[in-house]
């Protein structure tokens, strides 16, 4: 019986093969090889599948719910090391990637972090236990990523043990910037004490002292209600409601929740604005509820979903009121999209993250463009193998282009152009050919030192590891029947106000 390679990372399906991740090997999503190794954690997909067997057995499970807006960040990645690679800026040392998806899950990723940690060389998967790693080389020298909070918590622990540096272009929940608890995490994008201090000034001055808030009920949705909470009480504004609803899709009361939040959001008659900390397959699920049910509110966007061209596009968004969110700081994303373009060109081979797309964008083709969004998110992997027969492949980089977040992708860029000159000060007297010239802890202190030029300003981690670049201001404001996200303002941290490009907008603001 022939055997089928599926899309999705570490999973071969076959007619009799009951589950997934046959050996190591699979387990990757991307991979590249080079004289130095950069991990990438991202969430490509947004649920990881519960096991219908009793008892549970410790097995890797599926993956679904494929995500647009993260599988470009690992394109971004990849662009950004191509990039890198074909410039004089490591002068002839190339940088090679493992790419592993997350699932949107603690668990996988912590299964992904263990295989960054084996020894350099090692014909097996074996980490070993040392009470001094100083001169031990792992497999990788820096990771990139993850894509959540609760994600890069666990695994910046892990890595931790080695002193591994991990660039995270989107965790951005308060806590990690503990150094002693995450003495190896460093972050592109501000903390979120900035986004709560920003929301609260943004309410305070809008004359709004009576809201309610929803999150996800997670690491991060916890620590961005606790720390939006303090800055809402410094501000006089008052918290009618919260809301909690489950990290994971796949938990059953899920859709209860829902229900639950949207009921609170009909009686509660004199709260007119929701501040929504939450990941942005939640948001969908959220608003699709809220639009049926004809609620109408100001929403009051976190960066996780502030820009996010899926919730934009669900049909009749306008009927939910106005949406006014942080994101963060978007730069020139143009190679980026240059490479989108020529992205039909690239092998699949040694992405399987590429060849899921492709199939996806075969077996959705018929679609326009929500229902194609909608249809990409939610095909099974049996939909996928049983509709991808027959199939002419087709092309669509305008859709690529037009699910750029530009915010996250330019944070993304960021962080493995900042691995980069820090690889760059370790190779200045070492053949960095050689992976063992220099260990991740090393790395890790050039890491705390580099400058990165960034639209022509130099930025560089503060003490805790973190990037103060500012926040746009988004306004989702509807333009000939389609609904478009402006930028309105920009938010600086470190003076804590708001910037305006003129006083037009400053007065529409």
């Amino acid at each position: 019986m022939a055997f089928v390679s599926f899309l999705i990372p570490c999973f071969v399906i076959g007619t009799d093969i009951a589950y997934s991740c046959q050996n190591t090997d699979d387990f990757v999503g991307a991979s590249s090889p080079g004289d130095i190794v950069i991990g990438g954690l991202f969430a490509v997909h947004s649920e990881m599948l519960r096991p219908e067997e009793y008892p549970i057995k410790p097995v890797i499970q599926n993956c679904a719910g494929f995500e647009i807006q993260i599988f470009l960040q690992t394109l971004a990645m990849i662009h950004a090391i191509e990039t890198i690679n074909n410039s004089t800026l490591l002068s002839g040392v190339t940088l090679g990637y493992e790419i592993y998806d997350t699932c949107a899950e603690v668990t996988k990723a912590m299964a992904s972090a263990l295989r960054f940690l084996p020894k350099f060389n090692s014909s097996e998967d074996v980490v070993e236990f040392k009470c001094n790693y100083s001169d031990y080389v792992p497999r990788i020298k820096a990771v990139t990523g993850a894509s959540y909070s609760e994600e890069s918590m666990a695994v910046s622990r892990l890595l931790a043990l080695q002193l591994i540096p991990q660039v995270s272009p989107a965790s951005s929940a308060e806590i990690l910037s503990d150094k002693i608890r995450f003495p190896s995490f460093f972050r592109t994008i501000p903390s979120d004490f900035h986004q709560t201090r920003a929301m609260a000034h943004l309410i305070c001055e809008s004359g709004w002292n009576w809201i309610g808030v929803i999150a996800t009920d997670d690491d991060n949705g916890r620590f961005a209600l606790e720390s939006f909470g303090v800055q809402a009480m410094a501000n006089n504004v008052c918290i009618a409601f919260k809301e909690m609803l489950p990290a994971y899709l796949s938990d059953n009361t899920f859709h209860t929740k829902v229900d639950h939040a949207i009921e609170k959001i009909v009686k509660e008659t004199r709260v007119n604005v929701i501040v929504v900390f939450m990941r942005q397959f939640h948001v969908l699920k959220l608003f699709k509820k809220a639009i049926e049910r004809n609620v109408r509110k100001i929403w009051i966007a976190s960066d996780n979903w502030s820009a996010a061209v899926k919730i934009s596009t669900i049909p009749n968004i306008r009927q939910l009121g106005t949406i006014v969110g942080f994101g963060f700081k978007s730069g020139d994303v143009s190679t980026f999209q240059d490479f989108l373009r020529n992205l039909h060109e690239k092998p699949t081979d040694n992405n399987k993250f590429l060849r899921e797309y492709v199939m996806l964008l075969s077996v959705c083709a018929h679609l326009e463009y929500h229902d194609f969004q909608m249809c990409i998110s939610n095909q099974s992997q049996d939909d996928l193998l049983e509709n991808v027969e027959n199939k002419h492949q087709i092309w669509r980089d305008d859709f690529l282009n037009a699910n750029v977040e530009s915010g996250f992708i330019h944070s993304t860029i960021l962080a493995v152009y900042a691995i980069a000159h820090a690889i760059k000060g370790q190779c200045k007297d070492r053949n960095c050919k050689d992976p063992s010239a220099f260990t991740p802890w090393e790395l890790l202190e050039e890491l705390k030192k580099v400058t990165v030029t960034d639209d022509d300003k130099e930025i560089k981690f503060d003490s805790n590891g973190d990037m103060s670049t500012s926040y746009d201001v988004l306004l989702w404001e509807e333009i000939d029947g389609h609904m478009e996200i402006t930028t309105m303002a920009e938010y600086d941290p470190e003076k804590g106000d708001f910037i305006f490009e003129d006083e037009e907008k400053k007065n529409n603001f």
